[in-house]
């Protein structure tokens, strides 16, 4: 492993005063370093601990004062751990994340929440989230981090704070894996101005929702949606999917743009009225894409979309 050229400095100080020994009266060397960074890898421990196959990334710092904010709580995605307890996912929250193996497995789901709360009032907001549990919460012992068990919409979890800015929702079966967040530094910082960020492995499979969601292509091998938000309101939406080859993509492209028009227009009459402008899917070597800038009023339209293939 290459050493940075400060740390080398400090060895070669370090061998030569102890090669020196006895005879030289020179004082030892010593140098403060910075404490290495900690990994972004909460990210891959959710997945891991979950299986996740799907999942979503806010950047919720990028979010604060816009529209999509009360549109992504309406989602429910982490909505119900909030509710409730004082913390405010907009003032409150700086990153989220969900995973989970399917679109419909909310049981399975596993949520870390990276906050800016103080600890008296996140111990107040942890205190409500007991008390509001039926049947009630209790605390957890054993696991290596402090935690309480409580149902959240009909579904036992546990809410584990393992830093003292990141709270983890797991599963009552995987408690004891929320140890493997102790000494996470996180998520990756965004590319772009990217504010969230949705991805999908196998979406034929773990994006299947009822008939009134856009069907997948089983050729779709993987399906990602990045969201940069506007000054006006809307988002600008990109999304990248990798097809099993070109001849693939071509034909995913076409259905997935006959899916959404399937989904979001219905006829009265002779007429075909749409809730939204199509999409536009194109096919790109091997990959599926679109580019599409989406109004402050087709919004709302777009989240009851979400809501019937996201982790719920």
């Amino acid at each position: 492993m290459r050493l940075p050229p400060l740390r080398l400095i400090v060895v070669a100080l370090a061998l030569a005063v102890v090669a020196c020994g006895s005879a030289s009266s020179a004082t030892p060397v010593s140098a403060e370093t910075a404490p290495p960074p900690r990994p972004r890898n909460a990210a891959a421990i959710a997945q891991s601990i979950a299986g996740g196959k799907v999942s979503v990334l806010v950047y919720a710092d990028r979010t604060r004062g816009h529209p999509i904010m009360p549109r992504l709580a309406a989602l429910d995605l982490w909505g119900p751990v909030l509710a409730g307890t004082g913390l405010d996912p907009e003032r409150d929250l700086e990153r989220a994340f969900l995973t989970a193996p399917r679109a419909d497995a909310a049981h399975e789901a596993v949520i870390v929440l990276e906050h800016n709360v103080p600890p008296e009032r996140l111990q107040s907001g942890i205190d409500t989230l007991l008390s509001r549990s039926q049947p009630p919460g209790t605390e957890e012992s054993g696991l290596g981090v402090p935690a309480v068990r409580v149902t959240i919409k009909g579904h036992a979890r546990v809410v584990a704070t393992v830093e003292p800015n990141f709270l983890v929702v797991l599963p009552v079966t995987r408690a004891r894996e929320a140890r493997r967040f102790i000494g996470t530094g996180g998520f990756p910082d965004p590319i772009g101005e990217e504010a969230a960020i949705a991805a999908a492995i196998d979406p034929a499979r773990t994006l299947k929702g009822p008939r009134q969601a856009p069907r997948v292509p089983p050729t779709l091998r993987s399906l990602e949606a990045t969201v940069t938000l506007t000054k006006d309101g809307g988002a600008l939406v990109a999304l990248d999917g990798a097809s099993e080859s070109r001849e693939h993509a071509a034909r995913d492209a076409a259905f997935l743009n006959e899916e959404i028009d399937r989904t979001t227009s219905f006829r009265i009459a002779v007429v075909t009225v749409r809730v939204v402008d199509p999409i536009g899917f194109f096919a790109e070597e091997d990959r599926v894409k679109a580019n599409r800038r989406v109004t402050p009023g087709e919004l709302d339209k777009l989240f009851t979309l979400l809501s019937a293939v996201l982790p719920r």
